[in-house]
């Protein structure tokens, strides 16, 4: 355990070696020792000691008070006085900064230590009371009240620089489900690495809170466009969706995401609130693990990501499992001119989806039984999408040992390479899914 670190801020050398002594023998580890209220600001800055011990009486234009009165607009960190004067005038000033113990010179060594031990256990309980009333004790993410308060000034900032605004509202499918089944064991430390993934989809200037159980919440700020919302409420579904290793046990959840606009939704923190959360509920209606806009109408497009699978799966048996880059663009060229809306993220999951095809294809071949290629693939490609529509991209590990079950009864055998390959054949096309949609379903 890290030594803490204490400054002493002493004009007179002998009382200072005197101390630094007494300090050190406890085990403390000294940063410093400064004989002016200034050197003391600027060394407390850069040191950031966990504990000052303060003269009253420095070298300089300031006092110990006054030296500590600037230091604590800069830092939070525990003041004990060290003072021959007991003067009641001192005292009442000092009584100002707040100090953690007043020690009238001279003292000994256990008077000054059980001083400092007070002072550090006392700063210690005040942080974590705060951070207790601000911060969710699980995740470590801000908890409402601190949400609701950074919500209140990226308002106001947004309303005098006149920049947009998104709040995302976050439900995680089924945790309540895998909660009541799994325990708390189980589901805290699924809250946790859920809560680490949404941290991991936004920038530094956003926010990320807990409201709830299973209910989150993120605050986009100076936002380009709705094409920007767009990405970021995509990158926390297919971030959120992919599976959970947790106490040796797989599983997955989905999201619903509701999402309200400053200042085209509303300018009042209870409304875009209210109209964010009205959005999410769409959503879960809308099948899960999709994003609604509070304005948004338009329905996803499921046929797309089948004539997809088809489309992929007919390439790889008739190119045998190899291919040119030819071949390649008259794939692409096919599934454009049918409609399918693109992007460069469509473009990348069709070749992942097309390298785990590859893969089962020639486990395929190298079975010891015949088995018909052009069947199979397909067969395993749909049952795969059947999976992710029917549960909402939602499942548990029963679910995932169903899945398993149906593969193999088509012929494909399960060992552990090949249940890494179903695991990414299901992953690129649960993202196929979620990108089609994204584009098929925005219309602003």
């Amino acid at each position: 355990m890290p030594k803490n670190k204490i400054m002493i801020v002493e004009d007179e050398g002998l009382t200072a070696a005197y101390i630094q002594d007494i300090v050190e023998s406890l085990g403390y580890v000294v940063t410093s020792h400064e004989f002016s209220g200034e050197d003391a600001i600027e060394s407390a800055v850069k040191g950031k000691p966990d504990l000052i011990l303060m003269d009253i009486k420095l070298h300089g234009r300031m006092d110990g008070i006054e030296t500590a009165t600037e230091i604590l607009k800069r830092m939070s960190v525990p003041i004990i006085y060290l003072t021959a004067n007991s003067d009641k005038t001192i005292l009442e000033r000092a009584k100002i900064t707040q100090p953690y113990g007043y020690v009238l010179k001279p003292f000994n060594s256990k008077e000054l230590q059980s001083n400092i031990e007070m002072a550090l256990y006392k700063h210690r309980t005040e942080c974590n009371l705060k951070d207790s009333l601000f911060y969710d004790t699980l995740t470590c993410l801000p908890n409402r009240a601190l949400f609701f308060d950074r919500l209140g000034q990226a308002l106001k900032q947004a309303k005098l620089s006149r920049q947009s605004l998104a709040l995302l509202m976050i439900d995680l499918n089924d945790f309540s489900s895998i909660n009541s089944t799994m325990g708390n064991k189980f589901g805290e430390p699924l809250l946790v690495d859920a809560a680490a993934r949404l941290m991991a989809c936004v920038g530094e200037a956003d926010t990320v809170a807990r409201m709830g159980e299973d209910e989150f919440v993120i605050l986009l700020t100076n936002i380009a466009d709705t094409n920007a919302v767009c990405d970021a409420a995509t990158k926390v579904i297919l971030s959120v969706g992919k599976p959970f290793y947790v106490n040796e046990t797989n599983c997955a959840l989905g999201v619903s995401i509701g999402i309200s606009l400053f200042p085209s939704d509303g300018d009042t923190l209870k409304t875009l609130l209210k109209e964010a959360d009205i959005a999410m509920y769409r959503a879960k209606e809308a099948g899960k693990n999709q994003y609604r806009f509070f304005d948004e109408t338009c329905d996803q497009m499921n046929r797309d990501v089948g004539f997809l699978l088809n489309k992929v799966c007919g390439f790889v048996t008739e190119h045998r499992g190899t291919w040119d880059h030819d071949g390649w663009v008259d794939l692409v060229i096919d599934v454009k001119r049918h409609g399918i809306p693109f992007s460069n993220d469509v473009t990348q999951y069709i070749g992942v989806l097309l390298e785990t095809i590859k893969k089962i294809y020639a486990s395929a071949l190298a079975l010891p039984i015949t088995i018909d290629v052009e069947k199979l693939i397909p067969a395993m490609c749909h049952e795969t999408l059947a999976f992710i529509m029917e549960n909402d991209s939602i499942w548990k590990q029963d679910d995932w040992n169903l899945l398993l079950t149906k593969i193999k009864a088509h012929g494909f055998k399960l060992t552990e390479d090949g249940n890494h390959i179903i695991r990414d054949l299901l992953e690129s096309i649960n993202a196929l899914y979620v990108l089609l949609c994204k584009n098929c379903s925005y219309g602003k």
